[in-house]
């Protein structure tokens, strides 16, 4: 019977021992939550970054009006415009990227920091992320002599974002937009170099391989006249290996600083045009 007692009273010894380390274990498992299916949700950059030494490929595409009509295949005959980008990973919350537009052949910097990671326990709510970017018009100019300091444009935001559910995804990002030079195009134009904007993100998924998503910029104070608030609304396929966007857009640009300041249709008046972004991540 003593024998009996002192096995019965290891049994249970071991077994808390073993439970509280279970317990322990749990909270050591604490992970950061996916936000975002992409770092991009179709032009505005997500809180979401990427892994350190993983590379992220993108190609983005957008054609003309679809309010052109039938005429110009609602669009398609008039040509793409397009931007080639890479981003890379230095850490798991610092990456920097290089792009290049065929729109004024324009070259843009960028980099993204991750200053908070939402987390699955709750304990960090929400996620946030800054990012800046630099740009250059390398584009042969025939009417002036521009200098390489004119020719810069700059980007620089603070995004929050929370994934709510394992579907919904919200995102708010204030920014500023500014470009050194400034072309007037017609008399009354009144461009201005700064821009101001909040914009306002979603990312709806459907399934697991399927979502929608929703950007919109409110561009606020002054702003050069004849210009509107960017808005693109998406269809996403994730295949594993490559995200799909297919959206429709009212801007004819794919860094924000120039959505802000030179977006010039107006969505609601069904001025939009389609487009698709190939993202591709590799593991290096």
């Amino acid at each position: 019977m003593k024998t009996v007692g002192l096995l019965f009273i290891s049994i249970v010894f071991l077994s808390d021992s073993a439970f509280g380390q279970l317990e322990r274990r749990r909270t050591v498992t604490d992970e950061p939550v996916e936000v975002f299916l992409t770092m991009s949700l179709i032009t505005m950059f997500t809180t979401s970054n990427l892994q350190a030494n993983n590379m992220n490929s993108t190609i983005m595409h957008n054609f003309g009006l679809v309010s052109s009509g039938i005429e110009e295949f609602w669009g398609l005959d008039q040509g793409a415009a397009v931007r080639l980008g890479i981003d890379y990973g230095i850490t798991d919350r610092l990456s920097i990227g290089i792009g290049r537009t065929s729109r004024e052949d324009n070259v843009d910097l960028r980099f993204k920091y991750t200053v908070l990671q939402q987390m699955k326990s709750d304990k960090i709510p929400v996620e946030v992320s800054i990012k800046g970017d630099l740009g250059i018009n390398t584009q042969q100019e025939r009417r002036f002599d521009f200098s390489t300091r004119d020719r810069l444009n700059m980007f620089g935001s603070v995004a929050v974002a929370r994934k709510f559910s394992d579907a919904l995804s919200l995102q708010i990002a204030p920014m500023v937009s500014h470009f050194n030079t400034v072309v007037i195009e017609t008399e009354d134009q009144n461009p201005r170099h700064t821009h101001f904007a909040t914009g306002i993100g979603a990312e709806y998924r459907v399934s697991l391989k399927h979502s929608f998503s929703f950007e919109y910029f409110a561009v606020f104070g002054e702003r050069t006249k004849g210009t509107f608030n960017p808005m693109a609304v998406s269809w996403q396929i994730d295949t594993g290996g490559h995200v799909f966007q297919m959206f429709f857009m009212n801007g004819n640009w794919f860094t924000e600083q120039h959505l802000i300041a030179r977006t010039t249709n107006d969505f609601w008046a069904r001025d939009f045009r389609l487009g698709f972004n190939v993202n591709r991540v590799f593991g290096l």
